[in-house]
């Protein structure tokens, strides 16, 4: 299903499901506090505990010396090594205690946690210390490692409860959102200042501001000028306007939400249908021309990163893990599955829904009639376009131009510079409109789905805490016992197996959900098996593009259906030979363009 929505439709408009709800929390219950933790959470814990040793807060101890007791205290490094000595600066605090301020010693990892006391007999500012213990006794380690198995356990009912919560939209979604950031907080999985910070992703910034650009642009009109544009230029062909409405929908698809880019072409697809009816009755001509509008809207999002929140999603995840995706690596990737799907869903649809007629000549005619009314663009609408472009060259030029710029303007040496990121340009962009007095925050606030906003600020912070308690990592061993004695364990192998599963849950679910859901996952089994994370986090956001099935896949079908113009047994039909075909392309793509000819390979890491 898509990751887009109206204000006023799906999970955002209906309140509590008390049955499902109930469903979804005695779920919780049993997996999270009823059912006993897993061995192999346990050991999953265990082995987490022993590799980030490092970074834990590690009690030390060291010999006692002349004029100064044994200290116990507790450091922000695991760098101390017994009979190792350093010198430990401190400041009288009172009673003999003092607080240390930090270790004589070059390397900064040897420093202790502020406010740790000492003891000391008299009242000294240095003193060399020999140390003789470090780490946890057996029981504190043991304790450790039951609060870490714990952790999983609970983050693992914590995703079957927003399972259920999505597919069936028992509670408002936004509420979703924050239910997830709540069990973080009562359960003591994530300390609270981490669950904020999840929740100002950059991913989320770059959600809001795409949204509010989009809301600005079509505020201004330019979305219909764009699609008048479109048909003017496509012919009187029924299938070169069939092409022309792919193209049309699928590429502001990959800028402006789908919901927006669906509203604007049907009322110029029933036209055209109305127009051609009066003299030739052609109810298959309005069926092709509403479910090309929803197949163009499905295959464009893929493209770039601001088309659609599972993109913005799955970069985030890809940037957790340390592996940086820009905007144009994305478009190289995306940019052909919405080529390689326009060219057979121009050749698929006509001959799933056959027109009744190959010319609309007269149709065409009448809507160029109707785009000379709108005459020469506006000064406001060049504006708002022209920030729109800026706000484009931005994203494409982050990591380059944009580094260089500012490490030049802000140090005067471009080796300085630092990248805006894509949610500080987006929101770069919204502001601007509002400076120049394009829209304004009333605008903003009737026109932006902010439940979409809060909706993927909680999906970010699951998939964070999912990957930070290792939940994530023993999900994924999980799947990687089922899937190896099929030999889709790693390689291109894994990477298809994971689109599979992503093509037939965002159908059960939207996509954004989907990836939330098993975003880490799928990165963590990349990971483990030695496969290129980025191919298998882009195929998967790419594959829950494919909600062909259901009316409700995506707020493009719903609009398009709404129009009157077809059945729920025609997005049936058009997915029977869709769907399996839009998986044979990205499979094709993945192994013949991402890897041959953009020579990303499938063993490394990134690009």
């Amino acid at each position: 299903m898509s990751d887009t929505n109206n204000n006023n439709s799906g999970g955002f408009a209906k309140t509590t499901d008390f049955k499902w709800f109930g469903i979804g929390i005695l779920i919780f219950i049993l997996i999270g506090i009823i059912l006993p933790t897993p061995d192999s959470m346990t050991q999953k814990a265990k082995d987490i505990f022993s590799s980030k040793i490092n970074s834990e807060k590690i009690r030390f101890e060291t010999d006692k010396i002349t004029g100064l007791d044994q200290i116990i205290g507790v450091s922000n490094y695991q760098a101390f090594k017994i009979n190792q000595t350093v010198k430990i600066f401190g400041s009288k605090l009172n009673d003999g205690q003092y607080t240390v301020l930090g270790i004589n010693k070059k390397d900064k990892g040897l420093q202790l946690k502020p406010n740790s006391l000492i003891k000391s007999k008299k009242d000294e500012k240095e003193k060399s210390v020999t140390i003789s213990r470090v780490g946890y006794d057996d029981e504190e380690e043991k304790k450790i490692i039951e609060r870490r198995a714990l952790s999983i356990k609970l983050t693992i009912a914590l995703l079957a409860t927003c399972v259920i919560f999505f597919a069936t939209e028992a509670v408002p979604m936004p509420a979703v959102a924050l239910f997830i950031g709540l069990i973080q907080l009562f359960f003591g999985i994530t300390d609270p200042k981490m669950i904020a910070i999840t929740y100002a992703h950059d991913a989320v910034w770059f959600i809001a501001g795409s949204l509010a650009l989009g809301a600005t642009l079509v505020k201004y009109g330019l979305d219909k000028r764009v699609g008048m544009l479109v048909v003017n230029l496509a012919g009187t062909k029924t299938r070169s306007i069939v092409i022309g409405i792919l193209l049309g929908t699928a590429i502001p698809t990959a800028f402006v939400g789908e919901h927006a880019v669906a509203a604007m072409y049907v009322p110029i697809a029933l036209a055209l249908y109305t127009l051609t009816n009066k003299s030739t009755p052609s109810p298959k001509l309005g069926t092709l021309l509403m479910v090309t509008i929803a197949v163009g809207c499905m295959i464009g999002g893929p493209m770039s990163p601001t088309g659609g929140a599972r993109n913005a999603l799955m970069i985030g995840f890809l940037a957790d893990y340390g592996i940086p995706v820009s905007f144009m690596e994305w478009i190289s990737m995306g940019v052909m599955y919405t080529i390689v799907m326009s060219i057979v869903m121009a050749f698929l649809l006509p001959m799933l829904f056959k027109p009744e007629v190959d010319d609309l000549s007269e149709a065409v005619g009448l809507l160029k009639k109707d785009l000379e009314k709108h005459g020469a663009m506006t000064n406001k609408q060049k504006l708002v376009a022209g920030i729109m472009a800026l706000v484009v060259v931005m994203w494409i030029t982050d990591k380059s131009l944009v580094k260089d710029l500012t490490g030049m303007m802000l140090y005067g040496d471009k080796e300085l510079g630092f990248s805006l990121g894509l949610g500080g340009i987006a929101i770069t962009g919204a502001v601007l409109y509002m400076l120049f007095g394009l829209t304004s925050w009333k605008d903003y606030e009737d026109k932006v789905s902010w439940g979409v906003i809060v909706l993927y600020a909680g999906c970010i912070s699951l998939g964070t805490v999912f990957k930070n308690t290792g939940a994530s990592s023993w999900f994924a061993d999980q799947i990687m016992m089922l899937v190896s004695p099929l030999g889709l364990n790693s390689g291109v192998g894994l990477v298809i197996l994971m689109c599979v599963i992503g093509a037939v849950l965002t159908n059960l679910m939207s996509a954004g959900a989907t990836v939330a859901v098993i975003g880490p996952v799928v990165l963590d089994m990349a990971i483990s098996s030695g496969t290129n994370p980025v191919l298998v986090g882009v195929g998967l956001a790419i594959a829950t593009s494919m909600a062909y099935w259901l009316v409700i896949g995506t707020p493009a079908s719903s609009i398009v259906y709404a129009s009157g113009q077809l059945e729920s047994k025609d997005f049936i039909r058009m997915a029977t030979l869709g769907w399996p075909a839009a998986l044979l392309a990205l499979s094709a793509i993945i192994i013949l363009w991402w890897v041959k000819a953009l020579s990303i390979s499938a063993t490394g890491m990134g690009f």
